[in-house]
């Protein structure tokens, strides 16, 4: 049940983001539009293979649990920020500028 929650606030916010943000996506062009889908969906694959495996198998090497969980949360960070780097280069040359907004 937790999890039907959590794929339902998932969808809940992408869905009020691109509402959000519906002048911008009607300014892009068909191919900008795919382009830029493309890089998001990439980022986001990339990141969870990171996040899971990579998290799981450094948080692994330590016996302690609260040092495995530090340690994921460490790497979920880590991910996290060196994924926002590329993502935002890759969005401003494919976009012409429009994304990502400050």
């Amino acid at each position: 049940m937790f999890t039907i929650m959590i794929i339902a606030y998932c969808i809940f916010a992408a869905i009020n983001l691109i509402h959000k943000n519906r002048e911008s996506i009607k300014q892009l062009t068909a191919k900008q539009l795919i382009l830029a889908s493309f890089a998001y969906l990439s980022t986001v694959f990339l990141g969870v293979i990171c996040i899971y495996y990579g998290g799981n198998w450094i948080a692994g090497q330590f016996s302690s649990r609260f040092l495995q969980s530090f340690v994921f949360i460490l790497i979920i960070i880590i991910t996290i920020s060196l994924c926002q780097w590329p993502l935002r280069k890759i969005l401003k040359r494919v976009t012409s500028g429009i994304f990502p907004k400050t």
